[in-house]
């Protein structure tokens, strides 16, 4: 039994992950804060299973005893595997430093860096002793290497999964069984934030033109065709320990 517990997994790349792995026959675990009735009823139909957990992110003071509550019921005594995807994000504030709001730029890091942190070292703490392939996967972006005027509290925050991502890899050395830990940006795909960018005015990002011309000439992902990407070099263990790898350029080859 493959056991998945993904954040976000109820929309966009994450919604395409958990479709993904319900046909393929996984028991996922969706932390998100609304349920996809498309997805559930996927479930229904497949081999997999999906468990859904209601979950604002943002409010990080009991996340370390949801994955707790979720690890004791997942069946760990008969996986073959167990991995945690952070895949849950958000771009707002979308403005410059200076000009945002103070709650805002709070949010924002407890969505895209504390909550995969905690749950990450939640995840390392309740699975380090088990003697089977355990992995966390945190979706990162380009914008964690390169600075975007507007986006300086999510750029700040993926560089920061980033360089959390090569700690674990440096720690994991040498442990039994190790938990491998990846960092993987998935390129420019089709989503609901996609949307959000492209509504930016120019004083909140300056760069906007250039992604509504992304859409334009149809140079975005799409989420399925992502998250098959991510699944299959996932699967075919393409990645290294404390990578921080890029979808658009990794191959299976190259590990």
């Amino acid at each position: 039994m493959h056991i998945y517990i993904i954040t976000g997994g109820s929309k966009g790349l994450g919604a395409a992950i958990v479709s993904q792995l319900l046909q393929q026959g996984a028991a996922i675990h969706c932390i998100a804060r609304s349920e996809n009735e498309r997805l559930r009823q996927e479930a229904l139909r497949s081999e997999g299973s999906l468990t859904f957990h209601a979950c604002d992110l943002a409010q990080t003071d009991g996340l370390d005893s949801l994955l707790e509550r979720i690890l004791s019921r997942a069946g760990l005594d008969e996986a073959d595997s167990v991995t945690l995807i952070n895949n849950a994000g958000m771009l707002e504030p979308m403005t410059s430093i200076g000009r945002a709001a103070p709650e805002d730029l709070q949010r924002s890091m407890q969505v895209n860096l504390v909550a995969p942190m905690l749950l990450t070292n939640s995840f390392i703490r309740q699975t380090q002793a088990l003697p089977v392939v355990k992995r966390v996967v945190q979706i990162s972006s380009g914008a964690g290497k390169k600075p975007y005027p507007g986006w300086g509290a999510y750029c700040t925050a993926k560089a920061g999964l980033d360089m959390l991502t090569r700690c674990i890899g440096v720690e994991q050395e040498g442990q039994a069984y190790p938990v491998e830990v990846y960092s993987i940006a998935p390129g420019v795909v089709d989503t609901d934030m996609q949307r959000e960018i492209r509504a930016a005015s120019e004083t909140d990002f300056p760069q906007v033109s250039r992604f509504i011309q992304l859409k334009e000439q149809g140079d975005l992902q799409t989420p399925e065709a992502t998250a098959q990407q991510l699944l299959r070099l996932l699967q075919a263990c393409a990645f290294a320990q404390g990578e921080i790898a890029d979808l658009r350029t990794k191959k299976p080859e190259s590990s």
